[in-house]
């Protein structure tokens, strides 16, 4: 029982040590209030709005396998990047610089004028299938062609320069005589 005794002493003496130190004084300062973005939910930078007035957010990365997406309700000036994850999937939005729109068939934001018209955007989607393919044809071409090109490289020339002998420190020879005696 003594032990028991010696152990909640102990204990209530810590305790009423840590409630004698001072504590540290609340902030002053306002709890910051975040004004809901006008980007329709989607987390883009703050003047996003600027760029376009109107953002919707109606776009989903359900069933979508990872890639690149123009928003064709947002006429393409958004893009969004899929990762499909074991549940459900995440979702990357992105705003196009001003007087640009995201080019499906390339996956960068272009001037509209070269740019695929915006309402062909879906069509291209199967592009993202190969993102992250190896096309084995082009690598065994490119072998073939370094197979090729490797008989055809000569050896350079190297050209030889004759060894300079420089006059001896009369300091160092004195060194190596002594080390040539042992």
């Amino acid at each position: 029982m003594t032990r028991e005794k010696l152990f909640a002493v102990l204990l209530l003496g810590l305790l009423a040590i840590a409630l004698s130190l001072p504590q540290q004084p609340k902030s002053k300062r306002p709890t910051p209030v975040f004004k809901q973005p006008k980007t329709g939910g989607l987390l883009l930078p703050d003047n996003a709005t600027l760029i376009r007035e109107n953002i919707v957010d109606t776009f989903s990365c359900k069933d979508r396998i990872y890639g690149y997406y123009a928003d064709m309700e947002n006429e393409c000036q958004v893009f969004h990047v899929c990762m499909p994850q074991t549940r459900n999937s995440i979702r990357w939005s992105f705003i196009c610089p001003a007087e640009t729109v995201f080019n499906q068939a390339t996956f960068v934001c272009t001037q509209t004028e070269s740019s695929i018209p915006c309402e062909e955007s879906e069509k291209y989607y199967v592009l993202n299938e190969d993102i992250g393919k190896e096309v084995e044809e082009e690598e065994e071409a490119d072998q073939d062609r370094g197979k090729k090109n490797a008989t055809k490289i000569l050896e350079p020339e190297v050209e030889t320069v004759p060894k300079k002998s420089f006059p001896k420190n009369p300091r160092f020879l004195n060194e190596e005589r002594s080390l040539q005696l042992y």
